[in-house]
Order: C-alpha cells, then sequence, then structure tokens
C-alpha cells in the first residue's frame, strides 16, 4: 500500500508534526510505502525546528514532499497552503499513485485531502487536533466547507474525549488512543550521577507563555536547591515577552534552547528527573504526548493539582505514579513537594517502568487497519 500522510511533520515543531512522524516510521517499517505531504518548508522561523533534514532523507521507506516556496507575491497576498498542498498532492500521486491519504489536521490539511480526494477519487481518512475542535467545529468557522470535508472521508479517527463532537458521523468515526509513544526508543536508560537531579521545560513559548506555568516554574527553581540542573528548550513569538520576564525578575543564567526533532526527545528526557506539563488556565486542553513520553522514560511529570489525568489513565493504569501534584500559586510550596519526592524516590529508574497499552506495534496494526478498511 502507498499511504500518503498529509500533514504536519518536521520541521515542524509540536504534537501533531511529533504523532505524524512516529506513525510515518510505524507504517514503513510495517512494509507499507510512505508519502509525506507537508508545508514544512514555509513554516515561520519560530516554530521550525533546525537540522532535520538529513535524517529525514535518511529514512526508508519514506519520502518527504514538500509545498514550493516558489510563490509570487499578488493582491490580496497570503501563503495559499492550501492550493501548494493539493498541487503537491496531484504532482506525488501523478509519479507513484497514491492508494489513501491520511490527514493529520483538518485546517488545512483535511480540506485538501478533501478536494484531492473530488480531482482524484484517492480515499480519505482524517485526524484532528484540539484547535481543529475549539477554533473551528465549536466555534463555527468553516463549518460548511468542514461538514463536507467530514462526509467525504472514508473514515474519522478521534479519542474517546471528542468522540461526541462526530456524533452525526457516527458510523465512520474510529477510536483510538490519542497518541502512543513507541516504547523500543522511549525507556528509561542509566545515568552514572543520580544524586542531582535535572528539570525540563520543553514547549511552545507563544504569546501565552504564561499558559504554560513557566512564571511559576521560574518562582519555583528560585526555591529549589542551585545545584539542581534544569533545562529549557522551546520557541515561538512569545519567546521575547518571556526573556523580558526573566530580566524583569533579575533571572540571568536561564538559557532558552532551541527545538529537538521528535527523534531526539527520548534523549532529553532520559537526562531528566521531573518534566513541567502544567497548564495555567489554557482554553484548550490538549493531550499531551510528552507527557506520555516522559512517563516512558520514568520522569516524573509535574502538574498543578486540579490536572485531569483520565485521558492518560487510558493508556494505562499506573500513570498516576508517574505524576506529580503541586499548589502551583504556592512557588515555595511547590518546591518542597518536589525536593520531597526526589528525597522519597528510587535513585534507580529502572525500577520505573510504565507499559501502555496497547503497545506501539499493536497501535500501528490498528491504524494500518483502519488504511485497509478505508481503501476498499
Amino acid at each position: 500500500m502507498n499511504v500518503c500522510i498529509l500533514s504536519k511533520f518536521p520541521p515542524i515543531e509540536g504534537g501533531i508534526a511529533a504523532k505524524s512522524y512516529w506513525l510515518a516510521r510505524g507504517y514503513a517499517e510495517a512494509g507499507l510505502s510512505v508519502q509525506v505531504v507537508s508545508n514544512g518548508n514555509i513554516v515561520e522561523d519560530e516554530y521550525r525546528i533546525k537540522g532535520c533534514y538529513p535524517h529525514i532523507r535518511g529514512m526508508k521507506g519514506i519520502a518527504l514532499h514538500e509545498v514550493t516556496d516558489d510563490f509570487p507575491w499578488h493582491i490580496p497576498d497570503e501563503q495559499h497552503s492550501i492550493a501548494r498542498l493539493i498541487d503537491r498532492l496531484i504532482e506525488v500521486h501523478h509519479a507513484a499513485p497514491i492508494d489513501i491519504v491520511d490527514a493529520g489536521y483538518m485546517v488545512p490539511y483535511g480540506i485538501a485531502a478533501y478536494f484531492f480526494h473530488c480531482i482524484s477519487g484517492v480515499p480519505y481518512i482524517i485526524r484532528h487536533g484540539g484547535s481543529d475542535i475549539e477554533k473551528f467545529l465549536n466555534a463555527g468557522r468553516l463549518g460548511n466547507l468542514l461538514k463536507k470535508v467530514l462526509h467525504g472521508a472514508s473514515t474519522i479517527v478521534s479519542d474517546p474525549s471528542r468522540s461526541e463532537t462526530f456524533s452525526e458521523f457516527e458510523g465512520k468515526v474510529r477510536i483510538l488512543p490519542p497518541y502512543v509513544p513507541d516504547e523500543r526508543v522511549f525507556h528509561p536508560r542509566e545515568r552514572e550521577d543520580r544524586s542531582i537531579p535535572g528539570l525540563l521545560f520543553m514547549g511552545k513559548l507563544n504569546w501565552y507563555w504564561e499558559r504554560k506555568g513557566l512564571a511559576r516554574i521560574i518562582e519555583c527553581l528560585d526555591v529549589l536547591p542551585e545545584s539542581w540542573k534544569q533545562q529549557f528548550i522551546g520557541q515561538g513569538k512569545g519567546e521575547e515577552g518571556f526573556s523580558a520576564f526573566l530580566r524583569e525578575k533579575g533571572v540571568g543564567d536561564v538559557v532558552i534552547g532551541p527545538f529537538v526533532p521528535p527523534w531526539e526527545v527520548p534523549e532529553v528526557l532520559n537526562g531528566s528527573d521531573f518534566v513541567f506539563c502544567l497548564s495555567i488556565d489554557e482554553p484548550i486542553q490538549s493531550f499531551s504526548n510528552l507527557l506520555v513520553e516522559a512517563a516512558c522514560c520514568g520522569a516524573t511529570i509535574i502538574v498543578d493539582r486540579n490536572f485531569d489525568s483520565s485521558p492518560y489513565q487510558l493508556l494505562s493504569n499506573s500513570v498516576e505514579d508517574f505524576i506529580l501534584r503541586v499548589p502551583c500559586e504556592n512557588p515555595d510550596t511547590m518546591a518542597e513537594e518536589i525536593v520531597r519526592s526526589w528525597d522519597g524516590r528510587t535513585k534507580n529508574r529502572s525500577a520505573r517502568n510504565i507499559q501502555f497499552t496497547p503497545l506501539f506495534e499493536e497501535y500501528i496494526r490498528k491504524n494500518i487497519n483502519i488504511l485497509e478498511q478505508a481503501s476498499k
């Protein structure tokens, strides 16, 4: 089967791009020919991961096709991402006929899949992100078009927390976990020095960076032992605002590193004992890849006391063993609870293994079954 993944994909950062990357690897390993059509080459620099192409070009069974970057200026000036994606899909299809399109996000990828289907007759399945639901479907934006896109899909892949959104499409909805890490690459590895813990924040630094608890994290770090290691990885259009906050607080030793590609994340997590996954009044609650990947690597995930872990318990009934709930509004108490957790936990993380159900191989099999059924 020649499957085309039409989605965010590295060098685009973020959860959807990472899911698409691991899905492509799983498909190729299972023997499928994988074409990836994406627009990572025209994404803003703030949301681009550097140095991805050598790795991607070396992946067996996977070919990345990006949209043309030679686009004339005209009035009104706009990206025309959907038109560029459709044009690239047609080109890829002519070179090696596509059997099924796996669209990883409704806007713009699902829309492009719909129009490509109208042109070529190639069936498509469609997945969604949290923004698809909240910013478009629930807000009534592009409602007429998106209804056509959903009706035209052979299958709509959703998760248990969002299944009611697609009640009118009940016959074509398939429920899967939002993401399952590959336990062969995400697993605990021993470090020589376990006496000094490492703390990690990794994520987008958008203009609403406060909602990720970054101000609370900085206040907490000021109370934690100075010897503890800290690492900040992130980019975004709010980076300047966050840097200004650090200067205002007189924090000069926080270094913000650039995004790392999905295949380097396991190494980062294995150097981290605590991973911050805070959410302070975020309007769109989304499943966190990072949380489950950190748990796979044996890290403790720091969340707010009001954190809802139920979406993750569908993957593993032991996920709570890896979660530390802290009072984000009180940096002193927050730091005390983190120190208490470190003092009380086993320094050998090999004893902290989590197993997800399904495992990655079974998750890929279920996705391939969806592709096979949809392409008939």
